[in-house]
């Protein structure tokens, strides 16, 4: 893991937590590197609305991750998008009682807009920004194409502060399996998607979030990935 890590080419990374992963060796094995973020575990959003109590241990838990591993951002599935009916008001005293924390910690909680089975993702959006004040957004490009709203979440461009890339072909299961693609692996008009993101203002942070086989797999992506973004940014 160690040797990969540092053949990669890029200024920081955004660590994913496992469900399964030791907590209390994961800041041992990572550090001594530059992160961004944390991508908090996703049974967070199944936890935090059954029971809030253990959904407010588990999210302190990798608040105090993310500042151990000198993060300054924890990216959050924090809605059920399975649940008909998410349990929002939960979401947002749970988030509001751990403010104070996150900010002893020097943590900001980013909000990933994930898809939700009855409720879209601009709608999440306007709840979220209405009743959290210091928050932030991540938005997930392939999320934003399928559902056709990259627009109306730029529309919050003050509020994001990550923005997860990866393509898209209009397959998301493939024989049983949730399919991800990597940059130019699928059909995501990205110069169109640059272009729009760079016209709302944003000048934040990307984050390559696609399964590559090897450092150099990676290492093209970045490339191209800076690449885009500085031909964008002067637009």
């Amino acid at each position: 893991m160690e040797s990969v890590l540092q053949h990669i080419d890029t200024d920081y990374f955004e660590l994913f937590l496992f469900n399964h992963w030791d907590k209390e060796e994961i800041p041992h094995i990572f550090s001594g590197y530059s992160f961004f973020s944390v991508h908090g575990s996703k049974k967070l959003c199944f936890v935090l609305e059954e029971d809030a109590a253990k959904g407010m241990t588990l999210l302190q838990e990798e608040i105090a991750l993310a500042h151990k591993v000198e993060a300054t951002t924890i990216v959050l599935h924090s809605y059920n998008s399975l649940n008909e009916y998410p349990n929002l008001e939960r979401v947002v005293t749970t988030l509001l009682s751990l403010k104070e924390l996150a900010e002893d910690y020097s943590v900001s909680l980013s909000l990933e807009l994930i898809p939700h089975i009855s409720i879209p993702i601009p709608e999440l959006a306007a709840f979220l920004d209405s009743h959290l004040d210091e928050t932030f957004f991540t938005i997930d490009l392939e999320y934003t194409s399928k559902f056709e709203c990259l627009e109306d979440v730029l529309s919050y461009a003050s509020r994001v502060n990550n923005i997860h890339v990866r393509d898209y072909d209009g397959h998301w299961v493939i024989r049983g399996k949730r399919r991800y693609l990597k940059p130019l692996d699928g059909n995501l008009d990205f110069d169109t998607i640059f272009s729009t993101i760079a016209q709302s203002g944003y000048t934040g942070t990307y984050t390559l979030e696609a399964p590559h086989n090897t450092v150099e797999e990676i290492n093209f992506s970045m490339r191209w990935l800076k690449t885009s973004l500085k031909t964008h940014s002067s637009l």
